[in-house]
């Protein structure tokens, strides 16, 4: 009985709070997603999938076109995944990967107020003077006494390190590539710091479609020499639906390739 109390005290605790919104990080920079032109808004329910890898499950989501909104990161005991669902639709997120890891069972005990009623007998007896002379008398009375008292109930609650990703689908881009900045150890091996790294290209994209790959290094659209990928996004955009020379380094070759952009949707 004193567990199942403690039980429905935790529970009632842990429905207060959704543990996937109090820890939740944003990565879109503070952009109204309902309102911004790059995705597609999700028009059912969120998906929860478990993932397997984090590094490879992210670079799966990026070449199937969705784009990261933001994550959810805690350690806990045993949590309701559907509370994840409730975040996702809060940030209108279409897929959630979630992850999870045991990392230990904590014990203890906690003190618990309960009622404590004490019931006492008296026995009472005697003589009284009468009319007819003294006269014997005997009986009981019963007293209850209300108060509380605390007991000590153990518990022991495996923890687990959570991690879930929300996802939203991304509209056809314009070109269909992922970058980044090179680092100084790859200036250095091909002699210049013209260029940015492909680290995803999103399938049936004009990039997929033209064979560029993850490893090729931009150098130029047309004659716009490429540095910063912070940059990048707004350099391609001026090029929407045109037919542009994409300059690649591919194995310390430059090549050179023609593709039709799509126009922004």
């Amino acid at each position: 009985m004193r567990r199942t109390i403690l039980l429905v005290m935790v529970l009632a605790l842990i429905g207060c709070t959704n543990p996937f919104t109090k820890y939740y990080q944003d990565r879109t920079g503070g952009v109204d997603l309902s309102t911004w032109p790059n995705v597609i808004l999700p028009t059912g329910e969120p998906k929860l999938f478990q993932g397997s890898n984090q590094d490879t499950d992210i670079e799966t989501m990026l070449e199937n076109g969705y784009y990261l909104v933001g994550f959810s990161s805690f350690n806990a005991g045993n949590v309701n995944m559907g509370a994840a669902l409730t975040q996702a639709k809060r940030v209108h997120a279409e897929v959630v990967l979630f992850y999870s890891k045991y990392t230990g069972t904590r014990s203890g005990v906690m003190p618990l107020t309960v009622p404590d009623t004490q019931k006492s007998t008296t026995t009472l007896s005697g003589s009284t003077y009468g009319s007819g002379g003294f006269e014997s008398f005997s009986g009981t009375a019963n007293t209850t006494t209300y108060g509380s008292k605390t007991v000590y109930t153990p518990y022991s609650v495996d923890r687990y390190d959570y991690l879930a990703v929300y996802w939203i689908k991304g509209k056809p881009p314009v070109f269909g590539v992922h970058v980044k900045d090179l680092t100084p150890e790859i200036r250095q091996s091909i002699g210049s710091n013209r260029g940015l790294l492909v680290n995803v290209v999103i399938k049936n994209s004009p990039a997929f479609r033209a064979d560029i790959f993850k490893g090729d290094i931009l150098r130029k659209i047309n004659d716009v020499d490429l540095y910063d990928a912070h940059n990048f996004s707004a350099i391609v955009a001026k090029f929407a639906g045109q037919k542009v020379i994409v300059t690649i380094l591919r194995d310390g070759k430059e090549l050179q390739k023609e593709i039709q952009l799509d126009q922004r949707k």
